[in-house]
């Protein structure tokens, strides 16, 4: 059955929130047992809005749902983790079965109405050429005083978004906490590269997810698969294909503090003019394990400003016994503006890396005197980059035992002697 939200009082093009009239169709949506809650073309004003059992919110083309422009209209969901006092949503689901949001439609979640666009956060704007300014993110409200997990799934099952655009998140876009059979197909996320935090699509503690053929844009990672708001929990068993990113920090980040992801494939993806390809971090007894990369084609630069990252394809590194372990990476055509980065700070634990048939071409940017003098591990400390002036390494690594075969490869590279890009058992 069809609950169009007009025949409920909503009423399109006015800037007053339509709320009520919008929960009351999804509340006899779920009521009924279930259905389609319809959002016609026109622009569409909400605040905070639940998701319940097998209920539908189809966006047709056309149809836009718009988020307030202060907190005043945001739920404050007690969910909170280390960064956040709570979780201030657009769109919910808790504990809930078969939710769909589908269509040709838009959810604009009105970052800019949070960003300060005429400041930007960098310190030293004078000692930048004013071509490199645009990288520099906007200055933003502290993380409470703005809205979070725009779209938020906790303990769901067999959620879908497919098709819709979701459009300028001033946080993180789309989390799924302790959820599972997830399908995120057709789905648009298009930030602002100038709002940090504003990751596409987040997994904490996720099981059975399958993205395809999607396209991102994020002023931070287009998407995170960590269990950073429960370590206890591990995000296990996804597929991500055919999908095209651009991101300001990671396109794609596999773990993160003490957080468990296990059993991951990523294939025939795209990540263009990125800060970062792929960033697998395991921190404070973490894992990560199980990463198969396999017909990727990156493009990474370094962004100017204070972002994680400086232009690597592939970021794999271990600190205070975090371990990572059966990554590979393969048939990869690679452009870059710094090293392929493999390291542990001697504590951690890198072990059963591959990189086969991976062509590299390293090329010096306007930004690296300004930014590429150190390699970038961050959260962790970072380390100073070898003759970053004059020379960019393929491979940089530390704080690993090297097999045989590896260290023969970077021996000969250092004495000078020609060495294919691609190699295996690392």
């Amino acid at each position: 059955m069809i609950y169009d939200i007009r025949e409920y009082g909503a009423l399109p093009g006015i800037t007053a929130l339509q709320t009520s009239a919008i929960q009351r169709a999804l509340d006899d949506c779920a009521a009924a047992g279930g259905g389609t809650v319809l959002v016609p073309p026109g622009l569409f004003c909400s605040g905070s809005l639940r998701l319940r059992s097998h209920t539908t919110l189809c966006l047709e083309n056309g149809a836009t749902l718009r988020g307030p422009e202060t907190m005043d209209g945001y739920l404050r969901y007690p969910f909170a983790w280390t960064l956040y006092d709570c979780t201030t949503p657009l769109l919910y689901a808790i504990a809930a079965q078969d939710v769909r949001i589908c269509g040709a439609g838009c959810i604009d979640c009105n970052g800019r109405a949070f960003a300060n666009t005429s400041k930007l956060c960098y310190g030293a704007l004078d000692e930048l050429p004013a071509e490199l300014h645009g990288d520099i993110h906007y200055a933003m409200p502290g993380r409470n005083e703005r809205p979070n997990r725009l779209l938020f799934f906790h303990s769901c099952e067999h959620v879908e978004l497919s098709g819709v655009t979701l459009a300028d998140a001033p946080t993180w876009t789309a989390v799924f906490h302790n959820s599972s059979h997830l399908r995120i197909r057709d789905l648009r996320i298009e930030n602002d590269l100038r709002i940090p935090n504003s990751d596409g699509i987040h997994c904490c503690g996720c099981r059975d997810v399958v993205v395809s053929g999607c396209f991102f844009t994020c002023g931070d990672d287009c998407i995170a698969l960590t269990s950073i708001s429960d370590p206890a929990l591990q995000t296990e068993n996804v597929l991500i294909s055919d999908c095209i990113f651009r991101s300001a920090s990671s396109a794609l980040r596999f773990g993160f503090e003490a957080g468990k992801v296990r059993n991951v494939q990523v294939r025939t993806c795209i990540v263009r003019d990125s800060n970062r390809g792929i960033a697998i971090f395991a921190d404070c007894g973490g894992l990560v394990e199980n990463i198969a990369v396999d017909g990727v084609t990156m493009d990474t630069r370094i962004y100017a400003g204070p972002w994680w990252g400086k232009g690597e394809p592939l970021v794999i590194f271990a600190a205070n016994g975090g371990v990572i372990r059966g990554v590979s990476l393969r048939n990869a055509v690679l452009r870059a503006e710094n090293s392929i980065v493999v390291a542990s700070d001697g504590v951690g634990v890198v072990e059963d890396v591959e990189l086969r048939d991976v062509r590299l071409e390293l090329s010096y940017g306007r930004r690296r005197p300004y930014f590429g003098g150190r390699i970038d591990l961050a959260p962790n400390p970072s380390l100073p980059a070898p003759d970053a002036s004059r020379h960019i390494p393929w491979l940089w690594t530390s704080g690993l035992n090297a097999p045989p075969a590896v260290r023969d490869v970077i021996a000969r590279r250092a004495a000078g002697e020609k060495y294919p890009f691609a190699i295996a058992a690392m």
